[in-house]
């Protein structure tokens, strides 16, 4: 003879089972379709942008890669290189940027007046360096390439050797 106490824990078991499968089929899509939402590509925000010539750049300027290839969401201003975060959310960022040939090239990710990350450039050549971070930011939030302690220039040409990219992740 089962006891209250194992009724009660049966009970709560099949609750929860019960409960667990309708949520999985809802996630699946063999439930209600109401119950399921697949974004649209223009719900997150992402960009890319490359710099189609060389720039000469004076100390903390902004790095403005000056063409798109992608900007949902409208969050990056080529006119000032700067990314605005159009949701808040974790976001992903890339840069690939290249130092003029024998000259040092010292360069930062901003995330709104924070120093986040550092690439150092130097030696004979050429030569190319990375940024890859995930931050979190609120809607506003401006995220750019700036110059480092003295004045530099970063190269670039037709083969569009520097980018910057920056993505939503999860809201």
């Amino acid at each position: 003879m089962a006891t209250a106490k194992e009724d009660c824990d049966q009970k709560l078991e099949n609750a929860l089972f019960d409960d667990l499968l309708q949520m999985m089929l809802k996630v699946k899509g063999s439930g209600s379709s109401s119950h399921v939402r697949f974004p649209k590509k223009k719900d997150f925000p992402a960009f890319t942008a490359y710099r189609s010539s060389s720039q000469s750049l004076s100390v903390n300027e902004v790095v403005k890669f000056d063409k798109i290839w992608t900007n949902n969401g409208d969050g990056y201003d080529p006119s000032s290189g700067v990314f605005t975060a159009p949701l808040a959310g974790l976001y992903h960022f890339a840069a690939v940027v290249m130092s003029v040939s024998d000259a040092t090239l010292y360069l930062s990710l901003y995330h709104n007046n924070a120093q986040i990350s550092s690439s150092y450039l130097s030696d004979k050549g050429f030569k190319t360096g990375t940024f890859d971070v995930a931050l979190t930011l609120n809607k506003g939030d401006k995220v750019s390439i700036r110059s480092g302690h003295k004045s530099q220039s970063i190269y670039s040409a037709s083969s569009n050797y520097c980018t910057f990219s920056g993505h939503l992740i999860a809201i």
